[in-house]
């Protein structure tokens, strides 16, 4: 089978750029890199994600001089929906969702993350679980795909080799802006099913008259960042994603989780505005091509995009991580 002109004209375009190239598109302020003591509590982390509006950041052990690991929204999902069910005021809120954090169970395993009280739980220990693979920034943009494939990461850090300290963060997501603008369109008009891109897979739905906890529950156990919401039909009607875990932990339990979950979304968004955020589910279709997958991704920022058949409902999935593994397959 010859090789794809698309993956070709990608694979060649990350092949001549480094990681310098693309330094706008990555995860950074003002002031820099957003990172984080190993000392920090659970919740005061998950509080400078989302006043940042990022999904991770590197945390730094001052002790041992090295990163541990990241610090993800993905990892307060269940504390969250334990706190909101539990919780009977915005106080009690918070110590319910430090408790559930104290209670986090590796890998669905019987054995609790950290045997200490909430008092004293710091991120480190949920740190641990997503590893900090580094690259320099001379690094190439096919490696620095490769690293983000083979390791199983959502972003590779840039770590400046002499202070040993991260300058700059690539995410999935960067990369793929850095693709829809630097790979000329004619190059990716291939569709999906010509160009070879794996998107039939088994997609994870909810009905849209499931509980919000059950959504946040199977987002949870499926460790994923987003799912699908389907009517009684299978058609795809909606999204749900790691962002709405913010929405739901600055709602502070107001608004009942045994709330189906469209109308959930519907109140806590509202509820609890943010700028730039978006909502609506994105969908293509099977003859879509490579060229408008890529650039719906990188205009929209969400991370997946549902493909539908021609009643709508999901056949599959492409997410930028695809996208990212698809780029270097050729």
């Amino acid at each position: 089978m010859p090789a794809s002109k698309a993956a070709t004209a990608l694979s060649t375009v990350l092949s001549n750029a480094t990681a310098t190239d693309l330094m706008a598109g990555s995860t950074t302020t003002d002031h820099g890199v957003i990172e984080l003591s190993s000392k920090t509590k659970p919740t005061d982390a998950a509080k400078t994600l989302w006043k940042h509006n990022i999904l991770g950041a590197p945390v730094w052990d001052e002790e041992e001089k090295k990163y541990i690991g990241f610090f993800d929204q993905r990892d307060t999902v269940s504390s969250v929906v334990a706190a909101s069910q539990e919780a009977s005021s915005a106080d009690d809120f918070t110590t319910k969702m430090v408790k559930a954090l104290a209670e986090l169970k590796i890998g669905g395993g019987k054995e609790k993350l950290v045997d200490v009280s909430s008092d004293d739980m710091t991120i480190s220990y949920l740190a641990a679980r997503n590893p900090f693979v580094s690259v320099s920034e001379s690094c190439s943009l096919a490696d620095v795909c490769a690293a983000l494939v083979e390791k199983h990461c959502h972003r590779v850090p840039i770590v400046d080799q002499e202070s040993g300290k991260c300058t700059n963060i690539i995410s999935q997501s960067a990369l793929v802006k850095y693709l829809a603008r630097s790979v000329p369109r004619e190059d990716l008009e291939e569709t999906l099913d010509e160009a070879g891109i794996a998107y039939q897979k088994d997609v994870v739905s909810i009905v849209d008259t499931a509980e919000a906890s059950e959504a946040f529950t199977l987002l949870d156990d499926k460790r994923l960042s987003g799912i699908a919401v389907v009517d009684e039909d299978g058609m795809l009607v909606g999204n749900t994603s790691a962002r709405d875990i913010k929405m739901a932990a600055l709602d502070e339990g107001n608004i009942p989780m045994d709330t189906d979950i469209l109308s959930y979304l519907a109140k806590v968004r509202q509820a609890t505005p943010q700028k730039n955020e978006r909502y609506p589910s994105c969908h293509v279709h099977t003859d879509t091509s490579v060229a408008h997958v890529i650039g719906l991704l990188a205009k929209t920022g969400y991370h997946r995009l549902f493909v539908v058949d021609a009643d709508q409902k999901p056949v599959g999935v492409i997410s930028v991580a695809d996208i990212v593994k698809f780029a270097i397959s050729k």
